[in-house]
This record gives structure tokens, sequence and C-alpha cells, in this order.
């Protein structure tokens, strides 16, 4: 993709733009400490004359994709090559582990009840593909408003 900014204005606009830090560490349990440091700074990562590697710079509600990508010089515009990656490598096959496995371990919990009441067991399975599909949204529309953030801040066509 290519931006409409010749390479000092990307390079200056990143330099406005990105709070310096490690992406993973931001979106690690270490992250809360950065709440308490103010940055009106969109995005947060690291950078260099080449490559770049950011996440979004929210207090809360993190998103856990990590923008990873280069950039160049071509013909006076910068040439943006990008890819949005889940923050570690199996991250998305453990939401779908998990998800499979709490609902086994409710319904298996209820089933082995003495007392198997069909509200109890319909309340729980109702939660739980609630709390699935809420989750599958917001991650959704995280990873959707981090490479629109990216794309309009960078002036990417």
């Amino acid at each position: 993709m290519q931006s409409k900014l010749n390479i000092s204005e990307f390079r200056s606009k990143l330099k406005d733009s990105t709070k310096i830090g490690h992406p993973k560490v931001k979106l690690s349990p270490f992250g809360m400490f950065s709440m308490f440091s103010g940055s009106s700074k969109i995005f947060y990562g690291l950078y260099d004359e080449t490559t770049l590697s950011l996440t979004s710079n929210l207090r809360v509600n993190q998103v856990p994709f990590i923008i990873k990508g280069s950039y160049k010089n071509v013909n006076g515009k910068v040439q943006v090559q990008y890819k949005l990656t889940p923050r570690y490598k199996y991250q998305h096959y453990w939401w779908i582990f998990t998800s499979v496995l709490s609902f086994v371990f409710g319904n298996t919990t209820i089933l082995n009840d003495n007392d198997f009441n069909i509200i109890r067991f319909t309340i729980l399975n109702l939660f739980l593909l609630f709390l699935v599909i809420y989750a599958f949204f917001n991650i959704s529309r995280g990873k959707r408003r981090l490479e629109n953030n990216f794309i309009n801040s960078f002036e990417i066509s």
C-alpha cells in the first residue's frame, strides 16, 4: 500500500503519534502500569528507519493485535507493507479452546448435579453464548479500529 506522505512527513507523523515501548509489554499484565502515565498518542510501539511494530495506546480495552510492517521510499512516496498479527502465535486457538472448555465444564457440572434444572442449564448456556459472541465482536471491532487508525493517520491508500 502507498502513503500520500513523503518519507520525512511519514517519519515525523510516526514520531508524533507513537509512544515508544515494546507492544508485547503493553498487551501483557504489566501494561496496566502504563495506565498511570498519560499519553495522548494513538499508537504504542517501536519503529526504526524501515520497520514498525505498533499497537493501540488505549488505557482500557486494549486490542490484542500488533501491526508489524516495513516502509520504504519509492518515487517520492512511502510504500508501506504491514500485517495485523495476534500478540501470540496461538492466541486465536487459545480463545476457542477456553470457550469450548468453559462450555463443557459448565454443562458437565450442571448435568451431574442431582437436582438438574433446565432453567439453570439454559441460563448458563445463554450466558456463555453471549460472552463468546460479545468477545468475538469486541475483538473484531478493536482490530478493525486499529487498522483504520493506522490507515487514516498515515494516509495510506
